[in-house]
């Protein structure tokens, strides 16, 4: 297998021969260390395969004929699992390429609290930006609109090549590229300074959680 697409189409031949460890390492031709299927929502599962190296496949297979006919019944996202941490969820990627330079979108999910999502809103993006902004290039993909991301956790951090379907961009992407540059985007946010920045805004953050919501 050479790209992202021959990743897709030995998903296909995953579903068919059924869903077990043993077919999987046949199938992709890697060692699986770990496989787990669930079903994510009514009519789509959840299949995550864990390789060597902290290497992830997270695919959804969505339980359509329609879709199966037209090839666009897969998708997956190909992940490095990292060490960094935070207090609150948030996921960082590129967006486009505007005018020489790197656009960054941030998701910190659903927040209840209507203070603290205006908090978060008008101190902690902004500054979570400010400490990316220096490396967002980094994160831009291969082609016009595929993009590299980060989702980080309180006990689990994910880097991230954009979502592969059928018919888009990504199929065409080099395997061995998106490897080589999660693992360079991976070496790149264990640098100390970038770090330091980090637990800064955490740490900073940590005191408004305790006072907006003392009891979790």
């Amino acid at each position: 297998m050479e790209t992202m697409g021959d990743l897709l189409d030995a998903l296909r031949r995953f579903n068919a021969t059924g869903y077990s460890k043993e077919a999987a390492e046949e199938v992709f031709g890697w060692t699986v260390e770990d496989l787990m299927v669930r079903k994510e929502r009514p009519e789509v599962d959840l299949v995550v395969i864990q390789l060597f190296d902290n290497l992830i496949i997270e695919a959804r297979h969505i339980l359509s004929e329609g879709l199966e006919e037209l090839r666009d019944d897969w998708e997956f996202r190909f992940k490095l699992k990292s060490d960094l941490t935070s207090s609150i969820r948030y996921n960082a990627y590129y967006s486009r390429y505007i005018h020489g330079q790197g656009y960054l979108r941030t998701d910190i999910g659903y927040v209840d609290n209507k203070l603290l999502r205006k908090m978060l809103e008008d101190f902690y993006i902004p500054r979570l930006r400010a400490i990316y902004k220096p490396v967002i290039l980094e994160f831009k993909g291969f082609h016009s609109y595929d993009f590299f991301g980060i989702e980080v956790y309180r006990n689990k951090c994910k880097l991230y090549y954009s979502t592969v379907r059928y018919g888009r961009q990504e199929t065409s992407s080099s395997i061995v590229d998106v490897i080589s540059r999660l693992n360079y985007l991976n070496e790149m946010t264990k640098d100390q300074k970038f770090r330091e920045k980090l637990k800064a805004l955490d740490d900073d953050l940590c005191k408004v959680l305790s006072i907006l919501c003392p009891s979790g």
